[in-house]
Parts: C-alpha cells; structure tokens; sequence
C-alpha cells in the first residue's frame, strides 16, 4: 500500500468518526460475483465559491496510490487547494481506456484546482476488453475514495474516452443518485432500454457533457446522444473540437467541468454563485455572438439553445433562445441540417455495412485481392469525396474513411493474429495503409505480423512504424 502523510490518515480517521447512512448500490449488472459498494450519504452543506478564472492555485498531485482494497489496483490522485475535510468535495473518476491514469488526470487538473474538485484516475481502465478490469478499478477507487477522502456522495463524477466512455455512461446509470455527470469523450452509448436518456429521464441533478473531434470515426455518435437526452429532458452539451479520435485538448475538459459546476448550482448540489454563473452566460453568449460573425450559423444555433437552457432563470436567456429560432429558420441553416441528418443515417448505415464487409472477407476460402478489398471497403470513394474540398459531405468521409482504417490497422489484425492467420493481418494492414500510416497499438501488431510477411508485402508495408512507434 502507497505510503499516506499524516493529512491522509487525518482524512480517513475523520471519514470514519463522521455520522452517516449507507446507501449500497449494487454493482453493474451483468457481471458477476462482484459484491456491493456502499457510498456514504452525509448531510453537510458544500461550502465555499469558485475561484476567479485568473488565479493559479496549486494543489496537490500523488502519482500512484495503492487501492485500500485491492492491491492490484493503483491511481492517480489530486487534491484541490485548501483541501480539508472540514468539508466534502466533489470528485471526478477518470477512466481512461489504456490505464494511462496521469494523462487523462492532466487533463482535468487546472479546473479541479479551480473550482475545488477531487481527480482520481485509474491505472487499471481498459477499452476494448471485457467488463471486469473496468468494474475492478471503479470499486477500488470508490472504496478508496470513501475510505481516505472527504467526498460529496451527491457529486460524483465520471469522464472516459472512446471505449470507457460508454462504461462511464453505464456506471453513471448503476450509481444513480450518487453521479451527478458524466464526461462522455469519442464514444457514447446507442439506445438501448434502460440506457441513460431514459433512466435519468427529467432528472435535472444529473447532466451529459458529450466531446468529440471533428475527424473523429464516433462523432456522429456523441451528438446522437445529446439529442436524445435532449428529448427525456435531461441536461446536455455536447461540443467538438478540431481533432481525430482522442481525448479533448484541457480547454474543453475545463469547459466541460465548469459546466457541471453550473448544473449542479442549478440543481441545488452546492450553494448558487451569482458571479460563476453570470460569467458563464457571458463568456457562452460571446462565444455564440463569434460563431454567428463567422457565418457559423448551425453552431451559434446550437450554443444559443444550450444558453437558452442552461440559464432560463438568468436574464439573456430570452434573447438566445430568440436568436437560435431566427438562425433555425434561416433556409441555409435550414439546408445544413438537412444534409447533416442524411450523412448522419449514412455514417449509421457505413458503420453496419463494415461489419458486413469485414465478415465477407473473413469468410472468404482465399483472402480477397487487396484491391477487391478497397473497393468493397470503398476506400477509393471516400478518398475522392475528401479530396473536393471543405464541406459536411468531405468532413463525413473522413471520419468514415477513419473508423475504416481503426478496424483495418488494429481490431482485425488483433484478431487474426490471436487466430495464428497472420497472412490475413498483413492483408488487413496493406489495405490500412492505402488510408493512413499504421501507429499507436497497430505498430505492436504489425511487427509481429512481418513475420509472416512475404517480400511484396514487406516492400509494400515499408516504412510504417519507425523505430520507437
């Protein structure tokens, strides 16, 4: 176990002598054998205002700590300035889907430090992988938490990323009326019964913040969300920034913290800051003001609806819902959102249709010809729809032509090669290559396929992966 200063022993001894009731909640359903986690339910009053935007406190940062419960577990923790445990605080779990615990913490630091939040993030989060790595770290981090740290049972929070953000969605709907939002980034769940949008349905002390890149293969996804959430009347904001699948850059983690902070003021979670608030409206209703200058008509419609929202009660809010009905009636917003949704059914219909092409060639006696498979892919198409130039059906295409190339670099390659098909990969990786350079995990894969390869193939796949990628 991860050495504890004497804060941290002062911290867990007061946990421990404070009154409380239990409120269990039982553990994702689906997997087994996984016992129970209890989250105190303390009465005190969250005291204390937001810090101006201009001052830079520092709190402080432990790089690994040792689960209370589960020496197998690890994470990283931040502690806000002027941490005590006279009060509780809110926390942000954050499970990013390659345990990379400090970078996904980094993200979120200078807002927890600004507005006076707990960041504790997994060493042991997993993507792509069975339910249990995930389940076992989020256990370990709630027993830790309650254990050695002075939490607000009603605030909690969840942020993931691709894989870990549809998990975080899910342990938001087990853990209902403990997590209050969820930072959901380049993933998000479809509909399903009992999914979020309708177990939260008109619950407005639980709120969804979706992000997505611009070139991100699950964009359409994130926003499909928002707008179902939209539907239950459940609080929402879903932005993007320009990017491929990743994590959001700090600037839109500490928006997406700080809108929480104004949901939870909204929904009676901690005390309302009259200044917070009013600074928010302005800074949102500025930013709309610029999207409409740059003739970014659809975005200023959609910021203007979220302000329209968020601030009901606040004096501005009239007039942006006003200006988002104007921009919705106008016949170019009007034709924008048109072929919006249509791409929006396509990328829904490319996504059905890969599986169905991947399942072909699987079950082809003898691999298909590589330009067989880029033709039945549609890569060539796609690649000539980018190449036209700056537009919603160009933007499409790239982010179809990315989820194709995900699947062909590391999905089917990683489960050829755990197959013994190693010929298979490699013809996966030829046909990736025809979109991007393989990178990341794909390199891993790659080099063991190379084994296999024969010299057209190595000609073929030469200078993917230098040394160190």
């Amino acid at each position: 176990m991860a050495r504890r200063d004497r804060k941290g022993v002062q911290a867990e001894q007061a946990q421990q002598r404070a009154p409380h009731r239990e409120d269990c909640v039982a553990e994702w359903t689906g997997v087994k054998s996984m016992g129970r986690v209890c989250l105190a339910a303390a009465g005190v009053a969250v005291v204390g205002s937001v810090r101006a935007p201009g001052q830079a406190p520092v709190g402080r940062l432990e790089e690994r700590v040792t689960s209370t419960t589960d020496s197998a577990q690890a994470y990283a923790l931040y502690l806000p300035p002027g941490y005590t445990t006279e009060r509780r605080w809110p926390v942000l779990f954050v499970l990013d889907p390659r345990g990379r615990a400090l970078l996904g913490l980094k993200l979120f630091e200078a807002p927890a430090a600004r507005l006076g939040w707990i960041v504790m993030s997994s060493y042991n989060t997993l993507s792509d992988g069975p339910p249990e790595p995930n389940v076992n770290a989020m256990n370990a981090m709630l027993a830790s938490a309650q254990a050695r740290l002075s939490i607000d049972p009603r605030r909690l929070y969840l942020a993931g990323f691709s894989g870990t953000a549809r998990v975080a969605l899910r342990f938001a709907v087990t853990l209902r009326g403990n997590v209050a939002g969820v930072v959901a980034a380049g993933g998000a769940l479809g509909f399903e019964l009992g999914g979020p949008e309708t177990a939260f349905a008109a619950d407005s002390g639980f709120a969804y913040f979706g992000a997505a890149g611009t070139r991100d293969f699950n964009y359409e996804e994130v926003f499909a969300l928002g707008e179902r959430f939209g539907v239950t009347r459940v609080p929402f904001r879903v932005v993007a920034f320009e990017g491929p699948h990743s994590w959001p850059p700090a600037s839109v983690c500490g928006e997406a913290l700080e809108w929480l902070e104004l949901r939870a003021m909204l929904a009676g979670l901690r005390p309302l800051d009259s200044a917070f608030v009013r600074a928010r409206l302005e800074d949102d209703g500025a930013r709309a003001t610029e999207l409409e200058r740059a003739g970014r008509w659809a975005e200023a419609a959609r910021l203007d609806e979220a302000i329209a929202r968020d601030y009901a009660r606040w004096p501005g809010a009239a007039a942006a819902a006003e200006r988002a009905a104007a921009l919705r009636n106008n016949p170019v917003v009007v034709r924008h959102e048109r072929e919006a949704h249509e791409l929006a059914a396509r990328d829904q219909r490319q996504g059905l249709e890969l599986e169905k092409t991947l399942a072909w060639e699987r079950a082809q006696r003898h691999q298909p010809t590589l330009e067989a498979l880029t033709r039945k892919l549609r890569i060539p198409e796609l690649q000539r729809t980018v190449q036209r130039g700056d537009s919603l059906e160009a933007a499409s295409a790239r982010r179809l032509l990315a989820r194709i190339f995900v699947w062909l670099s590391f999905y089917q390659p990683r489960a050829y090669l755990a197959d013994g098909v190693a010929d298979r990969a490699l013809r996966m990786f030829e046909a990736a290559v025809a979109i991007a350079p393989i990178q990341g995990e794909g390199c891993a894969l790659l080099r063991q396929a190379l084994a296999a390869a024969t010299a057209e193939q190595r000609e073929r796949l030469a200078g993917q992966c230098p040394p160190g990628g």
